[in-house]
């Protein structure tokens, strides 16, 4: 019985007619054991409303101190694992981008592009940075052996505060990132090493004790990858991926491998990035579930999210709602007792992940997974059926879901138009043995992309896809 894999790895992107696919919503749990399938398709975790702030957006956040500290709009607010949030300060600022925040065990620093605050955790004494020698208008702040880090705008200098004390700053106290000439736009600290970004390269610096500078460059370290995105980068297994711009111009996500910037990113995720007329806005954030290290990038103006598993090394799609295409609501990730959360977009709720729901917030997740194309060497072939061994009697007790449904559509002109809806029921609550997931009759055709789409709020799971071939006797699975 000849067997073709259905789903592939692959993403649409420049040709519908080289791969159609699309995983949207969902994501590959490879099982080493193959009791079921190598390959189980899983939906990615529902959101539910944890706590909402008095004011938004939700610019940034830092676990530190056992309290999650959030800067939602001006205000920077302590939050308590019970939701509890109680305002520290307001931020004297016009804008409402991104901010950064880094602690010593002993202050809270935030920069916003703009200026500098602190928060003493004695008393929670929120005050401006007032010394002028400190770099305002730093995009970000990292922490390393007692000091704070921030970079100087449209410079290549990095300052150092004094030790755990983060209002006290000289101007004669600063490294420069030296080995090219663009300019240092973000900094991270990991595994005790120092990353300088640049627009056009990345440099790691180390803690050598010297005075007054304690700081050196590590020798051969450098390397001439850009960063792309400020906020395009993300810490996630004792490493950071970022969107990196290579010398060449083009942009692709890229993993630290060491020092070395290695390419996770494919050629069709490229492609579609690259497409974009504005990728620098992208945003990073990250969670886990079941052992799968998950990194979403969201592009806003262009309207995307993509997500990465770092487990499989497999890419799908993420988003809100049921439009066509979309970005997921989700901007900024932290974790904070143990719960990891995300920020809305736009206003003050703050989300927790969830295995057991199934929306965005109350908002409606569209699952959908398209096949690879199926042919037989250009030979017109039949299919009279196609059936998924999905998880059944799922359904809700009421309401939309109660009787959750998956459409198939057909595509037999290469995965650019599909046809009609056709309907098949997963089962009401504890319908388990029947019915089966089964499409009869799907004609004739010399390539054949099936796309499946559910959008109610149940648990997503398929273990199994099989196509009966009339022609030639096999059948197609994955």
């Amino acid at each position: 019985m000849k067997q073709i894999p259905l789903f592939g790895t692959g993403i649409k992107s420049y040709s519908q007619v080289v791969s159609a696919q699309r995983r949207l919503n969902v994501f590959y749990d490879q099982r080493s054991d193959g009791e079921v399938n190598n390959v189980i398709i899983r939906g990615t975790p529902g959101w539910v409303s944890a706590f909402t702030l008095p004011t938004a957006p939700i610019r940034g956040w830092l676990t530190a101190n056992n309290t999650l500290y959030v800067v939602a709009g001006s205000v920077l607010y302590s939050v308590t694992k019970f939701g509890v949030a109680t305002a520290r300060g307001t931020l004297s600022v016009a804008t409402l981008g991104y901010v950064s925040l880094a602690d010593n065990g002993v202050n809270l620093i935030i920069v916003d592009g703009v200026g500098g605050y602190t928060l003493t955790y004695s008393g929670n004494v929120f005050a401006t940075i007032s010394d002028a020698s400190f770099p305002n208008g730093a995009a970000t702040v990292t922490f390393i052996d007692g000091r704070f880090l921030c970079n100087l705008p449209n410079t290549k200098q990095c300052y150092i505060c004094a030790l755990y004390d983060g209002t006290t700053w000289s101007p004669a106290i600063y490294f420069s990132k030296e080995n090219t000439s663009d300019y240092l736009i973000a900094q991270d600290v990991f595994n005790g090493t120092i990353v300088l970004w640049g627009t056009a390269s990345i440099e790691f610096w180390q803690d050598v004790g010297s005075s007054p500078n304690p700081f050196a460059r590590i020798t051969g370290s450098s390397q001439n990858w850009g960063l792309a995105a400020v906020w395009g980068r993300v810490q996630v297994n004792n490493t950071i991926i970022f969107l990196g711009q290579n010398p060449q111009g083009s942009v692709q996500v890229m993993i630290l491998n060491g020092y070395t910037p290695t390419r996770v990113s494919t050629s069709d995720i490229e492609n579609l990035i690259n497409s974009f007329s504005i990728f620098s806005d992208c945003v990073a954030l990250t969670y886990i579930i079941d052992g799968h290290s998950m990194v979403q990038f969201t592009f806003p103006t262009a309207g995307r999210s993509l997500l990465f598993d770092t487990l499989t090394g497999i890419w799908s799609e993420t988003q809100t709602g049921l439009a066509l295409l979309g970005r997921h609501f989700g901007t900024l990730g932290v974790v904070y007792n143990s719960i990891n959360y995300i920020s809305d977009a736009t206003t003050g709720t703050v989300y927790a992940m969830s295995e057991t729901t199934y929306t965005d917030g109350g908002q409606p997740i569209k699952r959908q997974v398209t096949s690879q194309h199926l042919n037989t060497g250009g030979n017109t072939f039949a299919i009279d059926e196609i059936y998924l061994d999905m998880e059944t009697g799922v359904g809700l007790q009421y309401g939309q879901g109660s009787n959750p449904q998956i459409i198939m559509q057909v595509s037999k002109d290469g995965g650019r138009t599909f046809g009609y809806e056709r309907y098949a029921s997963l089962g009401a609550v504890g319908q388990y043995k029947n019915p089966r997931v089964i499409f009869r009759r799907c004609g004739a055709a010399r390539d054949f992309v099936f796309q499946f789409t559910m959008t109610d709020p149940v648990k997503f799971v398929i273990g199994y896809a099989a196509a009966k071939l009339r022609q030639t006797e096999g059948t197609i699975n994955g």
